[in-house]
């Protein structure tokens, strides 16, 4: 199977001139979320699906029908922190971190996120943002460093990832020269990263790495088992744990169980990370989950999952799915899709429960504040156009104080767990 890249938001503000950061000291009203409602007995009743995508729609169904009977009856409602991506401060928008609106923005979103009944955020801190040869890397670590306070000041947790810049792409602005780089100084320059975001940015949850097989991608370096392992070993002998990071690594429910293996016989995690996208057959890929969960729980390690999102391919598409998943997630903007999505998040809830996770993130955050409408969207769009659409449709929901049906659903969900 061909790996699935870190899953990124190509937003608006990648658009936006850039600039300085400047420091906010207040911020005009915005208007609130709308009053939490009491939480549907089931997800969301289904619209109609168009007929191209019925098929699909019953497998995943199907699917989830499958991995919900395999956990049986629901768990005791656990601890687990849930969260999602503090998208607008994406790591992976480069340059457009810096423009003057994004760190507002930012705020706003954690207003937004906080009332919806998030009690954390996921923040992607790419490399080399930080590297002291980096231009303008200064800034960006003084940027990250008052976003992780702002977090904290919401009494909310964070988790930041720090894998490579999604680079050279549709999905950030940015070029990178990966040829400059040897597998070896890569890596080196990853855990430089990595012990700075430690020492300086100080989250409560800090992934040294998870999809090694998408940074190979990314880069175009090949990365031995060996060398991967040698990085984790030497950048958790160095780390600065005193302002009490827990430190984990993990990788794709999808990719080789070799990478997930080799984390868990690297001794000094805190925790192990899944990302967790596709299904596949049978729903095969979510009971992994489970039982890495399992695994790792059973060793007495913490577990988290850093990215999740219900993703829109069959098994029988196969590799080429994995090979145009900018296709598959033009797929995602649809809202007859709302009620599948409703369904994957409370499996994934489920799933934490019965494993006692410490934190569980749903990535795409844009589709709590808005979706697309079928019959009115074209469909022969390019990807760049798809994203351009919903992007815009999402901020003005954050801006607005908005949500999308799914949106209000999650609310009244959220709300419920965090009740008596």
């Amino acid at each position: 199977m061909k790996p699935i890249p870190i899953f990124l938001v190509l937003l608006v503000l990648v658009g936006l001139s850039c600039g300085r950061v400047t420091q906010v000291t207040s911020q005009p009203p915005v208007p609130t979320l709308p009053p939490a409602t009491e939480v549907p007995a089931s997800p969301l009743p289904p619209p109609p699906v168009p007929t191209e995508f019925q098929p699909l729609a019953d497998e995943l169904n199907a699917g989830m029908g499958s991995f919900e009977a395999s956990l049986g009856p629901p768990a005791s409602k656990s601890q687990v922190i849930l969260a999602t991506e503090l998208a607008f401060a994406n790591g992976n928008l480069g340059e457009g971190l810096l423009n003057p609106l994004t760190l507002p923005r930012s705020l706003t979103l954690l207003d937004r996120l906080q009332a919806l009944g998030f009690q954390g955020v996921v923040v992607q801190i790419c490399y080399p943002l930080l590297d002291p040869t980096y231009p303008r890397s200064s800034e960006y670590l003084q940027f990250y460093k008052g976003i992780v306070a702002a977090v904290h000041q919401h009494g909310m947790k964070v988790l930041v990832e720090s894998g490579a810049m999604f680079a050279n792409t549709a999905y950030s602005p940015t070029r990178i020269d990966w040829s400059r780089y040897t597998a070896d100084s890569f890596l080196q320059g990853r855990e430089n990263q990595v012990l700075l975001i430690a020492s300086q940015i100080k989250p409560d949850y800090l992934m040294i790495g998870n999809e090694p097989t998408t940074e190979e991608m990314l880069t175009g370096l090949k990365i031995s088992p060996a060398q991967w392992g040698g990085f984790l070993q030497d950048t958790l002998a160095k780390i600065d744990r005193s302002g009490g990071t827990l430190v984990g690594a993990g990788a794709g429910t999808w990719e080789d169980p070799a990478y997930f293996n080799q984390v868990m016989q690297t001794p000094g995690f805190d925790f192990i990370d899944l990302h967790i996208y596709p299904m596949g057959r049978n729903a095969t890929l979510l009971a992994r989950a489970l039982s890495e969960a399992q695994e790792a729980r059973a060793a007495g390690k913490r577990v988290t999952v850093s990215e999740a999102w219900l993703y829109k391919a069959a098994p029988q598409e196969g590799s080429t799915a994995y090979g145009n998943y900018a296709q598959i997630y033009n797929r995602d903007v649809y809202s007859f899709w709302e009620p599948l999505d409703a369904r994957f998040i409370q499996d994934l809830v489920r799933l934490a429960d019965a494993t006692h996770m410490d934190f569980l993130s749903f990535f795409w955050g844009r589709y709590f504040f808005a979706y697309l409408d079928y019959d009115t969207t074209p469909h022969d769009q390019s990807s760049e156009a798809f994203n351009s659409q919903i992007n815009q449709a999402s901020l003005a929901g954050v801006e607005n104080g908005s949500l999308s049906s799914l949106g209000q659903w999650l609310q009244g969900f959220l709300h419920m767990r965090l009740g008596p």
